[in-house]
Formats: structure tokens, sequence, C-alpha cells
């Protein structure tokens, strides 16, 4: 049954208009620091931090609902750590915790990733202490050198380094693969 024909017999969802499903639901992801062991042992009674309010622009609402829990992995552990998510009820926006030390889409801790990069070059090889694949650690590598090129217009024989920290303060994930 379409729109018209709920209207002349008097039927109306409660939002029928295309707008309900468009920009206004999203997601923002919040980082805390966090106690990774204990989320580890603990597991979904792990007492995660709650937005007092919506932090989406334009809505500000104090009704923020728990909306269940998300599984991410991280390097060290076996399995992977339950996470909280949160919703706006008024705007749709799920609020996902995260910890502050990993970047999003990422596995490994900011300053593994950075440990590695670094000893990549200075010293011309991988490290091993870091017990990562050189495969993984040439990802993020090769990564970062697409960003400097895409984002700084930077030839990549150039300082990465210095290009890497730009990159920072330009898109906050310079090993990103989204370009």
């Amino acid at each position: 049954m379409g729109k018209e024909a709920r209207k002349r017999r008097g039927l109306r969802f409660a939002d029928d208009s295309p707008s309900r499903f468009g920009p206004r639901y999203g997601s923002l992801s919040l980082f805390f620091m966090m106690c990774v062991k204990e989320i580890f042992r603990l597991g979904k009674d792990y007492a995660f931090p709650r937005p007092e309010r919506c932090l989406r622009e334009g809505c500000g609402s104090s009704r923020i609902w728990g909306h269940g829990f998300v599984l991410r992995y991280l390097d060290g552990y076996a399995g992977p750590l339950w996470f909280r998510r949160w919703r706006c009820p008024d705007c749709g926006c799920v609020y996902t915790i995260r910890l502050a030390d990993y970047w999003p889409r990422h596995h490994t801790s900011v300053q593994t990733i950075v440990s590695g990069l670094t000893y990549r070059l200075t010293h011309g090889f991988w490290d091993r202490s870091l017990e990562l694949t050189r495969q993984r650690q040439g990802h993020w590598l090769r990564a970062l050198r697409r960003n400097i090129k895409v984002w700084l217009g930077m030839d990549a024989v150039g300082d990465i380094m210095k290009g890497f920290h730009e990159l920072i303060s330009l898109i906050g994930v310079p090993v990103v693969r989204l370009v």
C-alpha cells in the first residue's frame, strides 16, 4: 500500500518523510582512556562512560539510551572485547565507545604503529620485536606515503615523519586507507 493509499484510508506512520532516513542518522566515536585489562576481565559489566548530552550539532538532547554492545578485536587479546554503544533517540545518532590510544579501523595502538614506522624509516628494516608481520607494517607505510602525496602534495622520498605529523593535525589518522 503506497503513501497516497494510506492517506486515503487514514493510516499514517510516525514519519513517512524521506528525511527520516537521510542525513539525520549517523555515528560518532567517543574516545576514552580506559583499562583494557579491566574491560577484558569484566566484559559487559565494565562501567563504560555515558555521554551526558548528545554531541551532534543542533541536538544536545539529554536523553541518551543504551544501544547494546559491539565486539572489537585488539592486538594482544585472543578474543574480541565488548564495547558499549549509546543512542540519542531524538536525532538517531549512535555513539561507540573506543579506546583513546587506538585509531579508528586499527587493532594496534598508536604507539605501536608509530614505533614500527619510526624503526623502519631509521634502520631500513622492520622491527621484529613488535611481533607484527612485515606486511601489516608495510600496509601502514604505504598508506602513509599515499596520504602524504594526496593531502600534502609532497614527494614520498622527503621527510616522511614530518609528513606523518602534518597529517595528524590535518586528517587525524595518517595511516588510514580511505583515498
